[in-house]
C-alpha cells in the first residue's frame, strides 16, 4: 500500500458521516493494493502518552472519574491551571461547541472544541489542529497510567500550555449512541475494533457475516473493488453480493453496522501479512 491505511479513513475534522466516505473507500482500495505498505503509524500519534509523576496521580484519578462522562452540571468544561498547563476535562459530552468555546476564551484560549461520535478504537482520542490543518503537538491528551487497549490512546483529559497564543481546533472522540453515525472511523480490525486480530481476510462473505454477527455487527453495504486495480475510484457500492465472494476489509459506520470490501478474487497473501503485522496480529 502506498499510503498509511488509517490516514485514509474519515478524519476527525470531517463533516458528519451519512454514508461511506471517499476516504473509507480509498482505504478499501489501498487494503487490496499489491504495493508495499508505508511504515505503520496509528493514524498519527495524536494523543501523546504523557509520563505522569507520582504527585500528579491524584489529578489523573480525578480526571479519570470525570472525563467524558455526562453530567447535569451547567458547566460544559472543567478547566484547571496546573504546572504551566490548562488541564481540561469535559463535563458535558453533548454541549454545543459554542459553550466549550466560551469557557476556553474566558481563560484566554482561542480554541474551538467538538466532541464527536467515533468508532471504538478512537474513543477518547484527542486531535488538535491549526487553521491550516497541521497537527499541534503542544496540545496533548492526558493518558492514565497503565495499558491502553485502543489505537490512539485512552485520554482522560487535555493539557494546553498556558502560554499558547495560537488558534486551534480540537476534536475529541466519544462513544456513539445507538443509531448515531460515526464522524471518525478506522478499519474494523484496528486495535480496539471488533475484528482486531480476527483471521477474516479472504474468508467468504457468509463466514465473515457470521463472525460479525457474533460481535453484534451486521453488514450495511458492500464495496466491490478489484485487488488488481490501481485506481482508488474504481469501485462499486452494492446492497448485496454473492455469499461466496471474499472479504478484504471493512469499517464501522455506526454501532452495530459495517461496510465491508469484497471481490471474487482473493487478496494477495503478501498484503494480508503486511496488514496483520501493521495491526500487531499473528500471520494468518
Amino acid at each position: 500500500m502506498t499510503r498509511d491505511i488509517d490516514a485514509l479513513v474519515a478524519r476527525f475534522a470531517a463533516p458528519p458521516v451519512t454514508e461511506v466516505s471517499e476516504g473509507a473507500r480509498e482505504l478499501m482500495h489501498d487494503i487490496m493494493s499489491t504495493a508495499e505498505p508505508a511504515p505503520r503509524r496509528t493514524r498519527r500519534r495524536l494523543s501523546l502518552r504523557v509520563a505522569i509523576p507520582a504527585g500528579a496521580l491524584l489529578t489523573a484519578a480525578v480526571l479519570a472519574m470525570s472525563w467524558l462522562l455526562p453530567t447535569s452540571s451547567a458547566v460544559a468544561l472543567d478547566i484547571k491551571r496546573e504546572g504551566g498547563y490548562y488541564i481540561i476535562a469535559i463535563k458535558d459530552l453533548y454541549a454545543d461547541p459554542e459553550s466549550y468555546e466560551t469557557q476556553l476564551r474566558a481563560v484566554g484560549l482561542n480554541i474551538s472544541l467538538r466532541v464527536i461520535p467515533t468508532t471504538p478504537a478512537l474513543e477518547g482520542s484527542v486531535f488538535p489542529t491549526s487553521p491550516d490543518k497541521r497537527h499541534l503537538p503542544e496540545i496533548q491528551g492526558i493518558n492514565p497510567p497503565g495499558q491502553c487497549g485502543k489505537m490512539d490512546g485512552c485520554a482522560i483529559g487535555v493539557k494546553i500550555p498556558v502560554g499558547f497564543k495560537g488558534t486551534a481546533h480540537i476534536d475529541v472522540g466519544r462513544k456513539a449512541r445507538p443509531g448515531e453515525r460515526y464522524e471518525s472511523t478506522t478499519s474494523f480490525d484496528a486495535k480496539g475494533e471488533p475484528m482486531h486480530c480476527v483471521p477474516y481476510y479472504n474468508k467468504s462473505v457468509a463466514e465473515v457475516r457470521a463472525m460479525l454477527r457474533e460481535r453484534g455487527v451486521s453488514i450495511e453495504e458492500f464495496i466491490v473493488t478489484d485487488p488488481d486495480s490501481k485506481d482508488a475510484r474504481d469501485y462499486d457500492v452494492a446492497d448485496s453480493v454473492p455469499d461466496s465472494w471474499l472479504v478484504h476489509g471493512g469499517t464501522l459506520n455506526e454501532p452495530g453496522s459495517a461496510t465491508i470490501v469484497v471481490h471474487e478474487k482473493p487478496m494477495p497473501q503478501k498484503n494480508i501479512d503486511n496488514l496483520n503485522a501493521a495491526n500487531g496480529c499473528p500471520s494468518s
